[in-house]
């Protein structure tokens, strides 16, 4: 009876936008499809799909009962995996999560912002699997502190380095969890590989990707936002509940290390999310300062910056030797090469 429509035109993105308001959404526009269901050319439903990550999925109150949103989902999912997806989430109001359990999402985390559930495979408990396999590898001691990070290292700097530095030196044992979610200069691989040859010198630092489990699409969308602050809370809480629910369990991490935020509102924001929730877990949140170089905090925009300004001659200044090896290699030439021609924040 009703027909979902996929929107192009952006006269009709800016309607759903309009539509979304009255529901406290806030149109993503990088989708890459949504779609609408109208009633005598008004909108009275519509969803959106971002990767594998199905959002703003909203129908009219006049509607409701009608079967829309299953339908919605439906199209959004057959999509996904038309894109060689087969695993999906959907971040939603916590009011609407019991309704796509029902429809057979399995319920990752609700909190009073915002809900996260999941459908198809790997899941959740396969990679909660691969953690606990690692953690049963690591030698046990008796009332050992386990420390845990979540780092995005766009590129690893000495900042980095520094905060990995305290964490092992204060823990018996270090769980680096790099962020997977691929919206940085630097790609995921890079990345990854930059923070274990960065903390190979320290022997009780386990380095492994973060999966789409900690400050991802998925988990904390607002992350990777240049909309900061105005959704950053309700991801804030889902993932900090994520980590403390189900990772940290997985880890028997006891400690979450973190650096001060001095200039990014929305790691300010999750960092202060990460302190209420952990607390209520029993798990300990460390604010370990900032390393600085000539009164400036070391950050990886710092470092971004200088790469753009082309001035390689500080770069020893703010990054591992390690670093420095790779992008004065000629793997990292197109990354400056878009570090040039953008002013992302990531």
């Amino acid at each position: 009876m009703w027909t979902t429509y996929e929107v192009v035109k952006s006269q009709d993105l800016r309607a759903v936008a309009i539509f979304l308001d009255q529901f406290g959404l806030r149109y993503d526009r990088a989708s890459d499809l949504t779609v609408e269901i109208r009633v005598h050319q008004q909108i009275v439903a519509t969803g959106s799909l971002e990767g594998n990550v199905l959002q703003c999925i909203a129908v009219d109150s006049t509607m409701q009962g009608e079967g829309l949103s299953a339908k919605i989902v439906h199209y959004l999912m057959l999509a996904a995996l038309r894109q060689g997806h087969t695993r999906v989430f959907i971040f939603t109001m916590p009011e609407q999560a019991s309704f796509f359990a029902s429809m057979g999402f399995r319920m990752l985390v609700k909190t009073e912002w915002a809900a996260l559930l999941e459908s198809g495979f790997p899941c959740l408990e396969d990679y909660l699997a691969q953690l606990e396999s690692v953690a049963s590898a690591v030698p046990a001691t008796k009332d050992g502190k386990v420390g845990g990070l979540v780092v995005n290292c766009n590129p690893f700097t000495l900042g980095h380095q520094h905060l990995v530095a305290v964490a092992a030196k204060q823990c018996d044992h270090v769980y680096v969890l790099v962020v997977e979610e691929n919206r940085s200069v630097f790609p995921f691989a890079v990345r990854l590989e930059l923070v274990k040859q960065g903390t190979q010198h320290l022997k009780n630092v386990t380095v492994l990707p973060s999966g789409p489990y900690a400050v991802s699409a998925a988990t904390f969308p607002s992350y990777f936002s240049e909309e900061e602050t105005a959704h950053a809370r309700a991801g804030a809480s889902v993932d900090a509940t994520l980590y403390a629910t189900h990772i940290a369990r997985a880890l028997n991490v006891r400690v979450r290390y973190v650096g001060t935020e001095p200039y990014s509102p929305v790691t300010a924001i999750y960092n202060h999310s990460l302190r209420e929730i952990l607390a209520q877990h029993d798990i300990q949140l460390l604010e370990v300062p900032r390393l600085e170089k000539a009164g400036m905090a070391i950050s990886a925009s710092h470092v971004r910056g200088v790469l753009r300004a082309g001035d390689f001659s500080a770069l020893g200044q703010l990054v591992p030797e390690t670093t420095l090896a790779f992008l004065q290699s000629a793997q990292a030439t197109d990354i400056i090469n878009k570090i040039r021609q953008t002013t992302n924040r990531h």
